[in-house]
């Protein structure tokens, strides 16, 4: 009888460890054709907060539209570093429009972002593509939004936009995200272990060896064994 009992929950726990695997693999899937933004003030002062949202309506208003017509995630990232040039321009010439000498620095970044809500919409923590601004010392509360498939523009809507690039079942997981905290809990906690590795094997790289410089695809051959 003890074997049997052990047998049901060993094969118990075995399904649910397939079923996170199974959303882990999801949520990646989602990571990869998704384009956020991400702005950065300069402080937590009220002042450096509003200008980072001018900053931002500034950005959304002048090349939210063609990146919003792009196909994918490539064409969208394609459009955004043809203008990188041109959107820090643009967020340069707002910050100092309002009276400030902060400087802009506008970056093509692949980052972590921790689970974020959009509405209804639970967007799962791990690695994206995202547009960066940080402003002045960017030590500030920052702001993100989806900016491909464009839910920053006024007139998106959530899932209608979601669907331009998601799978249904990928928009509905994200459109019922009350239906699995704990799977998206589970999914931050292997986003953090994974930055965690990150770091541990890239900062000390130069450190733990004499000057000797493994290739970046070293580390994340490693990576792929989490």
């Amino acid at each position: 009888m003890k074997t049997i009992t052990k047998a049901l929950v060993s094969g118990f726990i075995i399904s649910i460890f397939c079923s996170f695997l199974g959303f882990f693999s999801r949520c990646d899937s989602i990571s990869d054709k998704i384009f956020r933004l991400h702005i950065i003030a300069n402080s937590d002062s009220a002042e450096d907060q509003a200008l980072k949202l001018k900053v931002r309506d500034r950005i959304l208003n002048d090349v939210g539209m063609e990146l919003s017509a792009a196909g994918d995630i490539i064409g969208a990232k394609e459009i955004a570093e043809e203008k990188l040039m041109e959107i820090e321009s643009i967020a340069q010439d707002e910050v100092l429009k309002n009276g400030y000498e902060y400087s802009v620095k506008a970056q093509i970044v692949h980052m972590y972002f921790s689970t974020r809500y959009y509405g209804d919409i639970t967007m799962p923590a791990g690695y994206y593509d995202a547009l960066r601004i940080t402003i002045g010392e960017a030590k500030g509360k920052n702001w993100w939004c989806v900016m491909f498939p464009p839910m920053c523009l006024p007139a998106a809507e959530g899932p209608a936009e979601l669907q331009k690039v998601l799978d249904t079942g990928e928009v509905n997981m994200l459109d019922s995200g009350q239906k699995y905290v704990l799977e998206f809990k589970a999914v931050e906690v292997y986003a953090k272990l994974q930055e965690f590795i990150r770091g541990f094997i890239y900062e000390p790289y130069e450190d733990m060896i004499s000057g000797i410089n493994f290739p970046y695809e070293t580390g994340f051959m490693i990576l792929e064994m989490f």
